[in-house]
């Protein structure tokens, strides 16, 4: 089966612009909304983390260098000119340490070296990344659904304890379309 004309058109770029919490508080449920308000939240390119000396963007950990925030939030937005819902075949790509969940819309999309089951602000990665797989691309293809105009993709990135010396974070998405004048990657805000 051909695919014609198809291609895949970013709609989150490598080393993007993302708004960030780094505070430790635990925000619940509500952030993950594409109508949630963000402008109180910092913002800076990715690579977005601290530890490693490579970050675009230096996140906080915390005042404790022996007790470190287990979460750090995320939150792109970008538009999607539509006049209807779509659902596409997508390509995610995240470089993240340790674990990370990502939303898009409110509904989570994919999580990587996170366990099953409810997440919090508390919960620890299933295992620590170290070493060269700090910064591997982890590549995800799966079925994207955009609404018109606004969506959001909001990540939390989890450390495998309170003492992990680093976390990174990095995200591309990507849909297949027939078209390249469908979608625009600025974000909206």
């Amino acid at each position: 089966m051909g695919l014609g004309n198809a291609e895949y058109d970013g709609l989150v770029g490598l080393e993007s612009n993302w708004k960030y919490l780094d505070s430790g508080e635990d925000l619940g449920t509500s952030w993950l909304a594409s109508d949630f308000d963000d402008a109180s939240w910092a913002s800076g390119n990715a690579e977005l983390g601290y530890g490693d000396g490579d970050e675009a963007t230096t996140v906080s950990y915390g005042s404790s260098a022996n007790d470190k925030h287990i979460a750090t939030y995320f939150r792109h937005s970008f538009n999607f000119d539509s006049d209807e819902t779509q659902t596409l075949p997508g390509l995610l790509q995240i470089r993240r340490d340790d674990g990370a969940v990502v939303y898009l819309n409110g509904e989570e999309l994919f999580r990587s070296n996170m366990p099953t089951g409810p997440i919090d602000f508390e919960t620890t990665a299933s295992d620590v990344v170290g070493g060269a797989s700090e910064s591997n691309w982890n590549d995800v293809s799966l079925e994207v659904d955009l609404n018109p105009g606004v969506n959001t993709i909001a990540v939390e990135i989890h450390q495998f304890s309170s003492t992990s010396s680093d976390i990174s974070f990095d995200l591309t998405l990507s849909v297949l379309t027939a078209s390249d004048e469908v979608f625009s990657s600025e974000n909206p805000l």
